[in-house]
């Protein structure tokens, strides 16, 4: 039987004894996202969906930063704003004759980034201190917006269009 990917995050984050060792984890799990979005935006087709993933790697660095930062003692680092373009004029555009691989591609996208959420979520909810509770549950809204994001774009690739 397969396990739930979110009950499989809430038990590796059982295993973790330190704070430390927590964001050490969510380092690596954004690192692993920056070399993920990177790789798709230099292989997609589609302009709207390669500067989506460019704009996505940007995110996953500033969230391994305000971690190491976070990590160090900069109680600051809880304190970044994020804001998100708006990618919905270019996503007029077609998508090329590789929709599916493209749209499957997105699909791992948002699974990735519910991860993420569902992630920094449970650390938010297991913190100790306000401050701790604060910064996860920051860049788990930050999380959150990369979801909402993708899933635009996700509904620009599948809408049916109406020939006329």
């Amino acid at each position: 039987m397969m396990k739930d990917v979110l009950q499989e995050i809430s038990e590796q984050l059982d295993q973790l004894d330190t704070l430390e060792e927590a964001i050490d984890v969510a380092i690596k799990l954004e690192e692993d996202g920056k070399a993920y979005y990177l790789k798709r935006s230099e292989s997609m087709p589609n302009p709207a969906a390669r500067e989506m993933y460019a704009f996505l790697a940007g995110e996953e660095e500033k969230h391994a930063e305000m971690l190491r930062k976070f990590k160090n003692g900069d109680k600051k680092a809880a304190h970044v704003e994020h804001h998100f373009p708006d990618f919905t004029p270019s996503l007029t555009q077609e998508f090329s004759d590789k929709k599916l691989e493209e749209i499957g591609i997105l699909l791992a996208a948002l699974r990735f980034e519910y991860k993420s959420e569902y992630f920094y979520t449970e650390l938010g909810r297991r913190a100790t201190e306000p401050e701790q509770k604060e910064f996860f549950d920051r860049i788990a809204a930050a999380e959150r917006g990369h979801y909402r994001l993708i899933d635009e774009m996700l509904q620009a690739a599948t809408e049916f269009r109406m020939q006329t």
